[in-house]
C-alpha cells in the first residue's frame, strides 16, 4: 500500500469504533493496513462532523487528474461492497486511502501495471442513513 502518512486524515468517532471492532475481529493484511489508518486519523466527534471528510458510507467524487475522468463511488463496509454498484469496500486499497480524506485532497495510486493514477477528491456527500450498518 502507498505511503499516505503526510496526509493529514479525519475519522468520526463512530466510525472509528465501528472500524477497530471490525479489525479486531480481522486479521488479514487489508485489516492491518486501516488499523494503520486509523492509528494516525485524528479522531471528531459525532457532534462536530461537519461532513468535510470521507467516512464509511460517504459517495466521494473524485477525478483522475491525469485523464480528467470523474468517478463517483460510496465507501462502504466490507460486506455491503459492491463493485458493478460503485460500493467500494473500506478494506479495498482505495477505500482504506480514501478514507478520512478531505475535498481538495490528492493522492497517487500504484496501479497494477506499474503506472499511477493521481486522484484528487472533488465532493463528499453522505447520504441519510436507511438503517444501522452492520
Amino acid at each position: 500500500m502507498q505511503d499516505l502518512s503526510h496526509i493529514p486524515i479525519f475519522v468520526k468517532e463512530s466510525d472509528h469504533q465501528l472500524l477497530s471492532e471490525f479489525v479486531r475481529r480481522n486479521r488479514s493484511e487489508a485489516a492491518q493496513d486501516l488499523q494503520s489508518e486509523l492509528d494516525r486519523a485524528d479522531i471528531i466527534a459525532d457532534g462536530d462532523f461537519a461532513n468535510d471528510f470521507v467516512c464509511v458510507d460517504s459517495l466521494v467524487t473524485f477525478v483522475d487528474l491525469d485523464s480528467q475522468a470523474q468517478t463517483q463511488l460510496a465507501l462502504v463496509m466490507p460486506r455491503q461492497a459492491n463493485v458493478t454498484e460503485l460500493k467500494i469496500s473500506v478494506l479495498s486499497p482505495v477505500g482504506c486511502a480514501l478514507l478520512g480524506l478531505q475535498k481538495g485532497n490528492e493522492i497517487e495510486w500504484p496501479l497494477l501495471n506499474g503506472q499511477a493514477r493521481r486522484l484528487s477528491v472533488q465532493s463528499i456527500d453522505i447520504p441519510e442513513p436507511k438503517n444501522k450498518r452492520q
